[in-house]
């Protein structure tokens, strides 16, 4: 697998996780100091000998370079610099120690010319998005990426087992992971209680909750997105995945350039099929244009995740599809 942006080799989940737990863990020489987010920084610290440096140090390096280009006021707290994405983003128990280029950074306040400086001059930024404050996919926004690549790998340990989630910061949604993800697990469970036959993400974003049914060997599975960037990295994280589940080899059958600035279909149109114990599929379009098209047979189940979280709108939702669908659903 190819990175979209770069062209790097993109790992499948094994690799991904292979090492993950020491990757940002500091060595007996690393600096403990921790600086505090409410003031400016003091200079920042060299990495070790060991080639990491504390989250805070390099943040405070991010904030040095923004300072003395004119993006950052020079007292501006630490906070403000930006939020910090990892590549590959465990979720963390402990502040990371960061080795080179593992670091992707979304703020409000680098330019171009800033951005190119970052990766230039602080050896852990491997990508720098301009932050819009907006959610990406919605309504079409996105961030943009000004220097570098802003594709990383996101590390979920589901009750099913592990789940390597790539994404991009300028057009998917983003939120650190946690230890305990509390959609997944209500996915699990509704999946261990229904028994299903075929699942359905219909909102799936990066594939998040289908991948995670998925691992609990349902024998069909149905990814949707109507963002066109959504469902190609569902498409690739099925592939990324695809070792843990039955479904055999994974046919990718959109680009990402397929899917990127291409206004939704009038149909849902297949991005990735994977056909064998499992058959998994992932589709771009509309939820309400999907039901034709799911496998007919068996009891089915239903994960409906939208954006808007309305009580009254998600049970008109909720209701509509299982009029048009079947079955039983159920909103993480």
């Amino acid at each position: 697998m190819e990175c979209p942006v770069c062209g790097e080799h993109l790992g499948d989940a094994g690799q991904v996780l292979e090492g993950l737990d020491r990757r940002y863990a500091p060595c007996h020489a690393c600096s403990q100091a921790r600086l505090d987010p409410r003031a400016p920084p003091p200079e920042a610290g060299q990495p070790c000998a060991c080639g990491r440096r504390p989250l805070d140090q390099v943040m405070a390096a991010v904030h040095a370079v923004l300072a003395d280009g004119g993006g950052l006021a020079p007292g501006a707290p630490l906070a403000a610099v930006g939020t910090p994405l990892l590549h590959p983003f465990p979720p963390l128990r402990s502040p990371p120690f960061l080795p080179p280029s593992s670091l992707i950074l979304l703020t409000r306040y680098a330019t171009p010319s800033l951005a190119r400086r970052l990766l230039a001059e602080v050896p852990e930024v491997r990508g720098v998005v301009a932050d819009r404050g907006i959610v990406p996919g919605v309504g079409g926004a996105t961030h943009d990426l000004l220097a570098g690549c802003d594709v990383y790998a996101e590390a979920r340990f589901t009750p099913a087992g592990p789940l390597v989630l790539y994404k991009q910061v300028s057009t998917c949604h983003i939120e650190a992971p946690r230890p305990r993800d509390p959609k997944v697990e209500a996915t699990d469970r509704a999946v261990r209680r229904v028994l299903p036959d075929v699942f359905v993400d219909a909102c799936a974003g990066v594939g998040t909750l289908g991948l995670a049914a998925a691992l609990r060997l349902v024998p069909a599975v149905v990814l949707n997105d109507a963002w066109g960037p959504a469902a190609w990295f569902a498409g690739l994280n099925l592939h990324a995945n695809r070792e843990a589940l039955l479904a055999g080899e994974v046919d990718l059958l959109a680009s990402y350039a397929d899917l990127r600035d291409v206004p939704a279909p009038a149909a849902p149109e297949p991005v990735a099929a994977a056909r064998a114990d499992q058959e998994i599929l992932v589709y771009r379009g509309s939820l309400w244009d999907l039901p034709p098209l799911l496998p007919v047979a068996g009891l089915r189940l239903a994960a409906l995740d939208p954006f808007e979280k309305d009580p009254d709108r998600l049970r008109r939702i909720a209701r509509r599809w299982q009029d048009r669908a079947g079955g039983e659903v159920f909103i993480p």
